[in-house]
């Protein structure tokens, strides 16, 4: 979805998009995608506001997330996707696609926005009622922050998963189909 967040750029003047991942910084001049998504930045005019980053170490991925006035997160398929989590517990508001783990993960208008998948014009408007309003980017952030701690946390998770365990061993009844780990706000 990286690919639509670019498209989505041309709408967004004065914004620029790092994107963290991929081999690192010395060989992205080697790499395929890296090589396809500068070229497309290209074609489309945003070039210079596109910042291809490369591998992050961890150590520095919550700083790099914590510099971001919005993280974009927009597959279009994703069964869970941890870089939602990780903004938000850096109290990022997040604009991700409406698909698989990101329904569970992000709460429409809470913790930031889901838009269609494969949908840059949803995209840069999503962004941009972000970018254009600080006060909303700054009450969502807070509410991802909560949201990771109240649901996500790994003792959370755990305790889930054993507390599922244990059902199934007892032969007692199985959660709702939204997971019982998904604490909804």
């Amino acid at each position: 979805g990286i690919d639509d967040v670019v498209a989505a750029l041309g709408r967004l003047p004065g914004t620029e998009l790092l994107v963290a991942g991929g081999p690192p910084a010395a060989d992205l001049g080697a790499d395929p995608e890296a090589r396809r998504l500068g070229e497309l930045a290209a074609r489309l005019g945003v070039g210079g506001a596109v910042h291809l980053l490369g591998a992050v170490p961890r150590a520095e991925v919550p700083g790099l997330l914590r510099s971001a006035d919005v993280v974009a997160c927009v597959p279009w398929y994703e069964p869970f996707g941890i870089v939602p989590l990780e903004a938000m517990a850096c109290g990022v508001p997040v604009v991700g696609s409406a698909v698989g783990g990101l329904l569970d993960t992000v709460v429409h208008g809470s913790t930031g926005l889901l838009v269609p998948p494969r949908d840059p014009a949803a995209v840069s408007a999503a962004l941009g009622r972000l970018l254009g309003d600080p006060a909303l980017r700054a009450r969502m952030g807070g509410e991802a922050a909560d949201r990771v701690r109240r649901c996500f946390t790994w003792d959370r998770v755990a305790g889930s998963t054993l507390d599922l365990y244990r059902r199934l061993r007892a032969g007692g009844p199985l959660p709702a189909a939204d997971a019982s780990w998904a604490v909804t706000a």
